[in-house]
């Protein structure tokens, strides 16, 4: 009977034992952090470029998480890195994107403050990770650790003068190749996570038009005068390959670029005007009004300025006109 008990009282003994060993071993244990992120796209959306201005710049946000399953509170140092992406091919400053028919737009992708350029560990064209610092609390229970939260901004800015760049959409994957997460002060242990994202932007179809006056300087008001001719400049900055027309319009509302000068005011009671017309040749035998597909002057733009000469004449036969100055207003539309 004893024998029996004994060897009872001994195999109760045991399980308690190795409870003991399992709960030293876990409080003995070194913090454990890991993080994950994610990074939303980044959208530049419609974009016109023939203007020479600085182009619109967009944001993208990160979020990153760390998980602590150790038993004491730890400060996570965080190393964000970012390649060049599936279109750079190793273009780094400025980053790139592609269009279908293979047309880059160049851009470039920048830290939440300041100018300095979003890159990657051990980069020696962009060295620049962007860092951040997390403290992660302890572990809640066995099974469920400490964790923290952050997000920062990504800010990305399209290059100027790209006024050359055809219309189309633009797109840069950085899938998980092109960016990762570093732990530790030096950015030096790698995480198991990646933040993969997109750029995109639209370069959309525009036109800027500028014009110099058309002076025709003194004439004489005599009647039988002869044609007095002068010249003028329209400059049509449209994106590459888009076709456009240019129509001129007097303020006489005349579709055929017949326009009246009317008299400024100079002589009170002047009522006379100076009748012009505006032509596309140097001839003068094709006249340029606002119809479309019939009288106004055709183009395509390479998204640098054309110049295009307006050629005037006013007709000595009908002029009869009073000293004074005169004066009519054109509108040049363009139409893409």
């Amino acid at each position: 009977m004893s024998f029996s008990l004994s060897r009872t009282l001994r195999a109760l003994r045991l399980p308690l034992f190795c409870g003991l060993l399992w709960w030293v071993g876990v409080g003995s244990a070194q913090a454990a952090i890991s993080c994950t992120a994610s990074m939303s796209a980044l959208n530049f959306g419609p974009v016109e470029l023939v203007d020479g201005g600085t182009p619109p710049s967009s944001t993208a946000t990160l979020d990153y998480t760390c998980t602590n399953t150790g038993n004491s509170a730890e400060v996570a140092t965080i190393c964000f890195n970012i390649g060049d992406g599936d279109e750079g091919l190793t273009n780094f400053n400025p980053r790139v994107m592609k269009s279908a028919a293979g047309n880059s737009l160049k851009f470039q992708l920048y830290h939440p403050t300041g100018n300095t350029i979003w890159g990657s560990t051990g980069n020696t064209a962009v060295p620049n990770p962007y860092i951040a610092t997390l403290s992660v609390p302890r572990r809640v229970s066995v099974f469920t650790p400490g964790t923290a939260s952050g997000t920062a901004l990504m800010r990305g800015v399209l290059l100027p003068s790209q006024g050359g760049v055809p219309p189309g959409d633009y797109r840069d994957n950085f899938g998980g190749i092109h960016t990762s997460i570093r732990l530790s002060s030096n950015c030096g242990t790698s995480a198991s996570d990646n933040f993969p994202f997109v750029v995109t932007a639209t370069v959309a179809k525009s036109c800027l038009v500028t014009a110099d006056p058309l002076n025709f300087g003194s004439i004489d008001g005599l009647p039988g005068m002869g044609n007095r001719d002068q010249t003028s400049t329209i400059n049509v900055t449209c994106s590459t390959s888009t076709a456009y027309q240019v129509g001129l319009s007097p303020l006489n509302g005349s579709t055929a670029g017949a326009g009246a000068m009317a008299p400024t005011g100079g002589v009170p009671g002047n009522t006379d005007t100076v009748p012009y017309r505006l032509y596309r040749d140097a001839a003068r035998s094709i006249p340029w009004g606002n119809v479309l597909n019939n009288n106004t002057l055709t183009g395509t733009g390479t998204g640098t300025a054309q110049a295009l000469t307006v050629y005037g004449r006013v007709l000595g036969s009908s002029v009869n006109v009073r000293p004074d100055s005169y004066r009519d207003t054109v509108t040049v539309t363009v139409t893409y």
